[in-house]
């Protein structure tokens, strides 16, 4: 991780092609953090750094076509120690962008929905284990070519990635991974009604997929997932949902969400359903979560209560949570 950050360090110190004072009016950043207590009220309390996340990128003044963004985060659920997420840099020109480097790659509407923004204090289960490298970093080290028509109806995707993820560097990797994402944003009126699919192929090598195969297993051979998912947002309500589903070679998982937020004035209150299936467990059933935040200024400064629990014959594994965001700048 140390020599992560020293690669941070060195890629802001050359990224810009003239004077010092020129480069600085040529980058911005910015970064959050979010402090969360969670309790059952019976056997379990925590405190954490849910996020400590930073971000350095170009401005406008850049330059017309290319631009760069790394991006790094802190988080007690790794042990309190930076993690290097993005490293990406694009080029664009006209309807049409690259993206070259270590990223996430498109896929799912909630992945790409910051998590700043929304007001589920976590974004579903299923989206954080069936997206391509759900359980191996999120990112992966690869190209992306983007599309999007003049009025943005249509927004399409597709890339080519290592296929390992980026919580551990496969040397001699044999594998794969090919991605795809199309959404089409349908105007109604003041509202937005957007709805999509994702797909992706992995071919892969002597990989370990955890949480969706078991821990123990390496797998070699064929990854095929597929994504569909719709957001509908009025003005002071919105819906959306989606399914995911991965078969790999056979072995199944799968899951869903569906999320409504109302929002009054500077409240939002959030209610949702949401099931995950592994390959090698029996389901555990649905989890509920109904929340509240309160925008004390805007997303830069906001509360959120969350509740989450499944039902059986009764309330379990009930958790409450609170969470402070405060943005930086």
């Amino acid at each position: 991780m140390k020599t992560s950050l020293l690669l941070l360090f060195l890629f802001i110190g050359i990224s810009g092609f003239s004077q010092t004072k020129e480069n600085l009016q040529n980058t911005s950043w910015n970064g959050y953090t979010q402090l969360r207590a969670v309790s059952n009220f019976n056997d379990y309390s925590t405190a954490m750094v849910r996020r400590l996340k930073l971000w350095v990128r170009s401005s406008p003044e850049f330059s017309k076509h290319w631009s760069y963004k790394l991006q790094t985060t802190l988080s007690s659920l790794h042990q309190e120690n930076f993690f290097l997420q993005d490293v990406k840099v694009s080029y664009k020109s006209g309807l049409f962008s690259f993206n070259f480097g270590q990223f996430v790659p498109q896929y799912s509407l909630q992945r790409f929905q910051s998590d700043y923004s929304m007001g589920i204090i976590e974004r579903s289960i299923v989206v954080n284990k069936l997206i391509p490298n759900g359980t191996m970093g999120a990112r992966d080290i690869g190209l992306q070519a983007n599309f999007h028509t003049k009025n943005k109806l249509i927004v399409t995707h597709i890339g080519v990635f290592n296929g390992y993820g980026i919580k551990k560097y496969e040397f001699n990797n044999q594998g794969y991974l090919l991605t795809h994402k199309t959404a089409i944003n349908i105007p109604l009126a003041k509202n937005k009604l957007q709805i999509g699919y994702s797909l992706m192929y992995r071919e892969a090598s002597n990989l370990k997929i955890k949480r969706v195969l078991p821990d123990t297993v390496s797998y070699s051979g064929s990854d095929i997932r597929y994504n569909l998912f719709a957001l509908y947002r009025a003005h002071s309500w919105e819906l959306q949902g989606e399914y995911l589903n991965a078969n790999l070679e056979g072995r199944i998982a799968n899951g869903y969400y569906i999320l409504a937020t109302v929002n009054i004035k500077k409240s939002q209150l959030i209610a949702s359903f949401e099931n995950y299936k592994n390959t090698y467990e029996a389901s555990k059933g649905p989890y509920y979560h109904l929340g509240y935040v309160y925008l004390i200024k805007k997303n830069k400064v906001k509360l959120y209560f969350d509740n989450s629990f499944q039902i059986d014959g009764g309330i379990n594994n009930y958790y409450a949570s609170v969470q402070l965001q405060v943005f930086l700048k």
